[in-house]
C-alpha cells in the first residue's frame, strides 16, 4: 500500500471511528504504529519478502505498523472454541482480514451489516475474514451471550471471536473502533485503518492490491 493509505486511515479515524476511554478501566493505549516495536533492534532490517509461504508461521520480530510481521493470536469463538490465526487455513489463504469492534460502536454496527455482502467475492477467492469483539454495549468485557447476539443480528458466518483481555489493543489505539487489518500470506501487515464506509471500499481496494501484488509491501 502506498503512503496515502496512512493519510486515509487517519482521516477515517477522525470521521468514522469510535474512540473514547470514558467509562472504561482499560490501560492507556499504546499505538505500536507510532512507537518503536520493542522486539526489534534499532538497526533491524525491514521484513524480507518471501515468495512461497511455508507451513510454519514466520517468526518475529513482530510489529503492528504497515509492512511489519503480524503476531499470531488464539482467541475463543462465541461458542468457546479456540480459533488460531496461524491455523492450517492460514497457509491456503492469500490474505486474512481482521476486523476489531465493540458492541457500543455505531460504525462497527454499520460495518457488520456489510461484511457478508461486500466481502463475499474475496471469500470465494480464499481470503479469510474474521471479526473480533472486545466489549459489550455497556463497555464491559465481551461475553459469549452478546457475541452470539451480535453474530445472529448481522447474519455473520465468518469466525466471530472474543477478546475480553484486549490482547489486540495495539491495533485500536484509544479505543478507535472498528480497527481493520489485512495480513498477507507471508504474515505481513498490508493494510491498517480505522472506521468504516459504505461499500467497505478501502478494505476492498487494499485486498485488490494484495491479490495483485502478493509479495510487495510499501509503507
Amino acid at each position: 500500500m502506498r503512503s496515502v493509505v496512512v493519510a486515509f486511515t487517519l482521516a477515517a479515524l477522525a470521521l468514522s471511528g469510535c474512540g473514547s476511554n470514558e467509562g472504561t478501566s482499560t490501560p492507556a493505549p499504546v499505538d505500536a504504529a507510532t512507537t518503536p516495536d520493542v522486539a526489534v533492534a534499532p538497526d533491524a532490517p525491514a521484513p524480507v519478502d518471501v515468495t512461497t509461504p511455508t507451513q510454519v508461521y514466520p517468526s518475529g520480530p513482530y510489529g503492528s505498523s504497515l509492512c511489519r510481521r503480524f503476531e499470531p493470536f488464539t482467541l475463543n469463538t462465541c461458542d468457546g472454541e479456540p480459533w488460531n490465526f496461524a491455523g492450517s487455513d492460514f497457509f491456503t489463504a492469500p490474505a486474512t482480514v481482521v476486523i476489531i469492534g465493540a458492541g457500543w460502536c455505531v460504525p462497527c454496527q454499520m460495518e457488520a451489516r456489510q461484511i457478508e455482502s461486500e466481502l463475499a467475492m474475496y471469500r470465494e477467492q480464499g481470503v479469510r475474514v474474521v471479526q473480533v469483539l472486545v466489549q459489550n454495549p455497556d463497555r464491559s468485557a465481551i461475553t459469549p451471550a452478546f457475541c452470539n447476539t451480535w453474530r445472529t443480528r448481522y447474519g455473520l458466518t465468518i469466525p466471530e471471536l472474543m477478546d475480553p483481555q484486549q490482547t489486540l489493543q495495539p491495533y485500536y489505539p484509544g479505543l478507535a473502533f472498528p480497527g481493520n487489518l489485512i495480513v498477507d500470506a507471508r504474515g505481513v501487515i498490508r493494510y491498517r485503518g480505522y472506521g468504516t464506509e459504505t461499500g467497505l471500499t478501502a478494505i476492498k481496494a487494499a485486498l485488490d492490491d494484495v491479490l495483485a501484488n502478493p509479495n510487495t509491501c510499501t509503507p
